[in-house]
């Protein structure tokens, strides 16, 4: 078995890997589609199961959001492997989501990720912030309209 401390610093990849700008989808980021569902849902925290890819609250299982969000479980199982741990190790990966006032903190996502291996010891990283950067759009519209455009494409 692998040295624990070989993964410490996991939580903190996932998230940063998430939210990074290779992760672009149609109109925005990661940041981009979670704040505006967040912001439209009138949210102020949320989480991702990371190895369920899923979401709560459920309203969140959106596309963009949960497509960007499979291979988060395929960077753990890596780094997993490569630090010499089963792929199993990791029983629990979250991340929970802060939304601040939107008055103040317009662009702003607080983020807290953290793992959870099989004896139950808990790896954490402090706050993240991702910020969001594109104009402000209706992610769940701009799903529709995605959908219909697939749609032509598929007849």
């Amino acid at each position: 078995m692998g040295k624990r401390k070989s993964i410490n610093g996991l939580p903190h990849n996932i998230t940063k890997s998430f939210f990074g700008h290779e992760r672009f989808y149609s109109c925005g980021l990661m940041s981009d589609w979670l704040l505006n569902a967040a912001r439209q849902l009138n949210l102020s925290t949320a989480s991702l199961n990371v190895l369920q890819v899923s979401f709560i609250p459920t309203t969140l299982n959106i596309t963009p959001l949960t497509l960007n969000a499979k291979s988060l479980k395929e960077i753990i199982d890596k780094e997993l492997l490569e630090n010499g741990f089963d792929l199993n190790f990791i029983k629990e990966a979250h991340i929970d989501f802060q939304f601040p006032n939107p008055n103040l903190y317009a662009t702003t996502i607080y983020c807290f990720p953290y793992l959870i291996d099989k004896d139950g010891k808990r790896y954490e990283s402090r706050r993240l912030i991702a910020e969001a950067l594109e104009p402000k759009f209706d992610p769940f519209e701009e799903l529709k309209i995605l959908a219909a455009i697939k749609d032509l494409f598929n007849q």
